[in-house]
């Protein structure tokens, strides 16, 4: 699933694309999607980031909200199989989506300030703030892939910085002292800036510490790396490292 910084890099090559450009045309290939308000005329006066959606705001009062979810993404270059064609007098965009899991909608401005405000803090938005962490037990990996707690996080960049902070992802997240929650909010800054740098090529040349690198020795002490599994999803951390 696109996380935060793959959802950043994404809006960073539409914005310029899209931004002040007029929609013609609204090509709808799957049934699943369907856009309540004609946006055809409109044009697309901002491209944003909240967490892990991405906003058109449009002329009329009106955005365009959508949540890549796990395999949805926007291409530039018209691909065998696509959800959605949006075409503009600055040329098309196609929301291709395998699993068709990806959401597109349309909606007004109160509509949208209800949807985002179920979401927590924006780490590079707002900046990191992870106290709320220390409200509930649950493992700590498992409370940052809430989105009501931290706004972007996924499985990725939740192992990253729970090893870039020396904190096992099994500690009880109420337990954590305050300094270890300081240390975490820093590395979640900091790894997830670190991933929007790789630009457009991420998923090329990314480079992680943990993540998927099950039996492989850490960059750090040497020790292999483990992986469990929590709230059904895959869990990399270094024993020594994170104890």
């Amino acid at each position: 699933m696109p996380e935060l910084p793959e959802v950043q890099i994404l809006v960073n090559k539409l914005g310029p694309r899209l931004e002040r450009a007029r929609i013609q045309a609204i090509e709808v290939r799957d049934r699943k999607i369907k856009l309540r308000q004609n946006v055809v005329g409109r044009r697309i006066l901002r491209v944003w980031r909240r967490g892990k959606n991405i906003i058109f705001d449009l002329s009329g009062r009106l955005h365009l909200l959508v949540h890549l979810r796990m395999t949805g993404w926007f291409e530039f270059a018209e691909p065998k199989r696509y959800r959605v064609a949006i075409r503009t007098g600055k040329g098309t965009v196609y929301f291709e989506d395998g699993r068709r899991f990806g959401v597109m909608q349309v909606v007004t401005p109160a509509e949208l300030q209800l949807a985002l405000s179920a979401l927590g803090p924006d780490p590079i938005a707002d900046g990191c703030d992870l106290s709320q962490l220390r409200k509930t037990s649950r493992p700590v990996k498992v409370a940052l892939l809430d989105q009501r707690l931290v706004a972007g996080v996924g499985n990725i960049y939740a192992s990253e910085s729970l090893w870039r902070a020396r904190i096992n992802p099994r500690r009880r997240a109420d337990q954590l002292r305050p300094e270890k929650v300081r240390a975490l909010e820093r590395a979640v800054v900091v790894s997830l800036r670190k991933a929007i740098k790789y630009g457009p090529r991420i998923f090329e040349v990314q480079r992680f510490a943990v993540y998927e690198r099950a039996g492989r020795p850490c960059r750090r002490c040497g020790t292999i790396i483990r992986r469990i599994v929590q709230a059904q999803r895959s869990t990399y951390f270094c024993a020594k490292c994170q104890r």
